[in-house]
């Protein structure tokens, strides 16, 4: 029997989605840095704080994509995931001690990350049920992030930087009740999930694409763990911290609108491989400034850096996959680049960085990234 979405796509849900999972991500991103800078934690430690939930956001959502695409249980998975994630945003309110925050954020980490690709894949379902545009849906996390870090700023001020985690569990239990309402796959187990698995792993392009996604993913460390500690060293407020972020998220916004007709200029390859060019530019031009004014105007480089990348990247491996491990798919890109290459960025970075410091551990992300892309242009297959 093949997979049905039974009645009506109301067009609200997937907007609702991605708004309220990335206001969460707004609330704690530019933020978490600082609250465990502020409980003491340095250096290495700080490393693995940012490291382990990124290990832990790789191996999860191949696991959790299977189970979906093997017994269409999406909406389900994603389910269990945001309440459970929502209970330990509230653990984490209360704990104290670099192991409990080691484990609480792990768990948090692992949980949060399949929720995403799994969205993904029902969004570009309910794309083609509709005529709608890509670009246009994931627009709405973009916007949940940027009210978010605006309103986190003055949160933390007032509140002090712990108070992002009992706001994350109540933005939790709104996002369980979109989820509840997202569409749900019906029919029985897939039978030849395992053959089609077996294609999608052994595919030359996906591994590619994955390799050097990684690598994309690997040179953000530095700037992904430094950069708001980096602003607060220079003096800036926690409310021009949040509008950095937020100038970044805007320019995102701007180019998502315009993903569509990008696409059709420049097709998804080339979408893909400029998005890590232009991160490349990104962490060079950071590096090379101490000037307030030009770091903010800098993160406008994030609108292609990672809109243009994203959308076409998100397309770019649902062309690859079958229908039978579309969740599986997405959830690789995810563990490749949110996981993996986050990890061992992270990793690198809290490391290198009392050697080498934060200027020159840039100048090396910059070269990465530009590698991996010019990389996925030359060896990257055209899907179009």
């Amino acid at each position: 029997m093949s997979a049905q979405v039974p009645g009506a796509i109301p067009f609200w849900r997937m907007p609702a989605f991605y708004f309220l999972h990335f206001f969460a991500v707004g609330v704690m991103l530019p933020f978490l840095n600082i609250f465990y800078h502020s409980v003491g934690v340095s250096g290495f430690q700080l490393g693995l704080l940012n490291a382990a939930p990124r290990l832990s956001s790789a191996l999860a959502p191949p696991l959790f994509g299977a189970l979906a695409d093997k017994f269409r249980l999406g909406r389900s998975v994603a389910f269990t995931c945001a309440v459970a994630s929502s209970l330990l945003a509230l653990l984490l309110w209360g704990a104290s001690g670099f192991l409990a925050l080691l484990i609480l954020i792990t768990l948090f980490s692992a949980l949060r990350a399949p929720l995403v690709p799994i969205a993904e894949n029902l969004c570009l379902r309910e794309i083609e049920a509709t005529g709608a545009q890509y670009g246009r849906v994931r627009l709405w996390g973009s916007l949940g992030f940027i009210v978010a870090a605006m309103g986190a700023g003055r949160l933390v001020e007032t509140t002090g930087v712990a108070s992002i985690f009992p706001f994350v569990a109540c933005v939790g239990v709104l996002l369980v009740f979109v989820i509840f309402h997202l569409p749900r796959e019906v029919g029985r187990a897939r039978p030849r999930f395992r053959a089609d698995l077996r294609l999608l792993l052994r595919s030359s392009p996906l591994a590619v694409f994955l390799l050097t996604t990684t690598f994309a993913a690997i040179s953000a460390g530095p700037f992904g763990i430094y950069f708001s500690i980096r602003l607060k060293e220079l003096g800036l407020s926690a409310d021009l911290i949040a509008l950095a972020w937020t100038v970044g998220v805007v320019s995102e916004i701007v180019f998502l609108i315009y993903a569509q007709a990008i696409q059709r200029k420049f097709g998804l390859k080339w979408m893909i491989a400029a998005g890590m060019i232009a991160a490349g530019l990104r962490w060079e031009f950071v590096a090379l400034t101490t000037d307030a004014f030009l770091l903010i105007l800098i993160q406008l480089l994030h609108g292609v850096a990672f809109g243009v990348f994203h959308a076409g990247a998100i397309q770019y491996v649902d062309r690859l996959s079958s229908a039978a491990t579309k969740n599986t798919a997405q959830s690789l890109y995810s563990a490749a680049t949110w996981g993996v290459g986050s990890t061992l960025g992270a990793l690198l970075a809290g490391w290198l960085l009392p050697i080498w410091g934060f200027v020159t551990l840039l100048h090396v992300a910059a070269g990465v990234a530009l590698c991996a892309g010019l990389a996925f242009a030359v060896l990257g297959e055209n899907v179009e």
